[in-house]
């Protein structure tokens, strides 16, 4: 191979490959935000951003600190509360996002993470799922690649505008 096929074959990889996932994914037909939600947490408002937490329910998260226990929209204003609190989040919880009524440890859930599925505050989807199968299911329907919640928050970080206050 010379030095030209190898460049066009990297070009094929790392930018047409992951285009055709994406392009051939579904669109996404779940409500999100919840137009009218039911009541999924007491907490009415995001800590960090002040959204509505029921309507934002497929994405919201719990959380510890050292100064108290905190709720959000989603796991971006997990990102920036950490970065405000200059902490850790600690105890995460977050909501299963095809059914928002049930918070999963983050630590053993399954993220999707770039999906069709709308962000919140990013246009990124992370998404939290109870079960490998059922997250890599989702993404091979919707694109997306299947992550832990450490790479989740990571990839949530890196979107994080550092002067941006949400």
């Amino acid at each position: 191979m010379n030095r030209r096929s190898v460049f066009v074959f990297f070009v094929l990889v790392f930018f047409c490959i992951p285009a055709v996932s994406v392009l051939s994914a579904e669109k996404l037909d779940i409500e999100h935000p919840i137009k009218n939600p039911k009541k999924y947490t007491e907490k009415e408002k995001c800590d960090n951003c002040g959204m509505n937490m029921n309507k934002w329910a497929r994405t919201r998260y719990e959380f510890q600190t050292s100064k108290g226990t905190f709720h959000t929209c989603s796991i971006h204003c997990v990102a920036v509360m950490g970065m405000k609190l200059k902490e850790e989040p600690k105890n995460v919880k977050a909501a299963e996002y095809l059914h928002p009524e049930n918070m999963l440890d983050a630590e053993k859930a399954f993220f999707v993470v770039g999906s069709t599925a709308p962000g919140t505050m990013t246009t990124k989807s992370k998404i939290a799922f109870p079960s490998k199968r059922e997250a890599e299911g989702f993404a091979a329907k919707y694109g997306g690649i299947v992550t832990n919640f450490e790479g989740a928050l990571s990839e949530a970080k890196k979107g994080v505008n550092v002067g941006h206050n949400h």
